[in-house]
């Protein structure tokens, strides 16, 4: 049997978990026959446009397994919009190195593009089969129930809100309102997340999703009317929030974001609304955004984001190496764990899943239990804080502190 040579890319944003991928790829196509060498493309298909390839065939062992537990893309991710000319070229490229299965790692943006290549490939008869690999931190892709790299971006997001909270109930004399903003772009998956390491019966923190349009008469009366009744307001926002217009609340695309074919990341909503907060409330409020950390951050790996990352790339070795090629594998959830699937590359190539309306309770600004149900076995165990109780009811008195009288001068 003649080997044959499979490549793989990594597209978009990092993730804490995409490596795994990766390895799972490497691991599997060694244990395949049909297949001889393991190739990578540098920072996407930009690695097959300026010829910038590795060869991964020899890692093993514990070089491998290191691979696995490494956050970010090794090989570099990619937002380069590709033309039609850039596409026959990646095809030539591929051709021209005998590449027989080549597997694209990223989000819906990169399954259009998967999408584009196979069918270059039927078109000019060229033997290749074009696998997509799941990966996103946003969780905008269709028909798999979730996306590698979600998992551990949500717990991210979970455990610093928790802590959030703590710090601004600490700090309410101070700043009474903070506004957080999340990634997800035009959806609310991320932001959504931070409801999972809440108690609802000790705080109020209102969500804004990018799915339901804000009127900013009703923002301001929630969060008045929260802030009356507990003291200060942490609220949690998407960063594609919308106003009732359908425009993006601040309005600012991030810097070189407008190039054709690149989703467009904007910036501005939680100062805007932090703003709005300041001149309607006369309080203090503060916007924070979450940051780079969402979405690399080692420290909060979820375990099963990790193995299922894991097994999507050693699934997508087996589909590529049984002609599957024009697909894209997902996963299907059977109770609290998931096996791999595939759906065609038509049915995830460019469309964004949003949040659907019976997770989110638009009445009250929170998630829903069957929400919480559906996210809690993807983020691995979240341990509730350690104090949360009130040191004015929790029967302890200065005098029992200090003794009679005051404790200032004491040793």
């Amino acid at each position: 049997m003649k080997q044959k040579s499979l490549f793989v890319a990594q597209s978009g944003g990092p993730t804490s978990v995409i490596n795994s991928t990766l390895a799972g790829i490497i691991a599997e196509a060694g244990r395949q026959l049909q297949v001889g060498r393991v190739y990578g493309l540098l920072h996407g298909l930009e690695g097959a446009l300026r010829g910038e390839v590795v060869d991964l065939s020899n890692l093993r062992g514990e070089e491998l397994d290191k691979l696995r537990h490494t956050p970010a893309a090794v090989l570099g991710g990619s937002r380069y919009a590709l033309t039609d000319e850039d596409i026959l070229k990646v095809v030539k490229f591929l051709k021209d190195n005998d590449c027989h299965y080549f597997l694209f790692i990223g989000g819906n943006g990169t399954m259009e593009t998967c999408l584009r290549l196979q069918d270059v490939c039927r078109q000019k008869n060229i033997a290749i089969e074009v696998v997509g690999v799941p990966k996103t931190v946003d969780n905008d892709l269709e028909v798999t129930d979730h996306a590698p790299g979600y998992g551990s971006a949500a717990r991210y997001v979970a455990l610093s809100v928790r802590d959030q909270v703590l710090d601004l109930q600490a700090m309410q004399r101070f700043e009474q309102v903070r506004i957080i903003e999340t990634m997800g772009r035009m959806v609310g998956w991320l932001a959504a997340a931070s409801f999972l390491a809440m108690s609802p019966t000790t705080t109020i923190n209102p969500l804004f999703i990018p799915e339901v349009p804000v009127d900013e008469e009703d923002f301001i009366a929630h969060i008045e009317k929260v802030y009356k009744k507990q003291g200060y307001v942490l609220a949690v926002i998407g960063e594609g929030v919308r106003n009732k217009k359908g425009e993006p609340m601040g309005n600012k695309p991030f810097a070189g974001m407008n190039d054709t074919g690149c989703h467009i990341v904007r910036t501005g909503a939680a100062e805007y609304l932090a703003q709005l907060v300041n001149e309607r409330l006369g309080v203090r409020a503060r916007a924070q955004i979450l940051g780079m950390n969402q979405r690399s951050f080692a420290a909060c790996v979820s375990p099963v984001d990790e193995e299922e990352a894991y097994r999507v790339g050693r699934a997508a070795v087996r589909l590529a190496v049984e002609g599957g090629g024009g697909q894209m594998v997902t996963l299907v959830r059977k109770g609290e764990k998931s096996d791999t699937g595939s759906t065609s590359l038509e049915q995830v190539a460019g469309i964004e899943k949003k949040v659907p309306l019976n997770y989110y309770d638009q009445v009250n600004k929170r998630v829903t239990q069957e929400f919480v149900e559906w996210l809690a076995p993807l983020v691995g165990e979240i341990e509730p804080v350690l104090w949360s109780g009130d040191l004015r009811t929790a029967g302890i008195s200065a005098s029992a502190v200090c003794g009679r009288g005051s404790c200032l001068g004491r040793s």
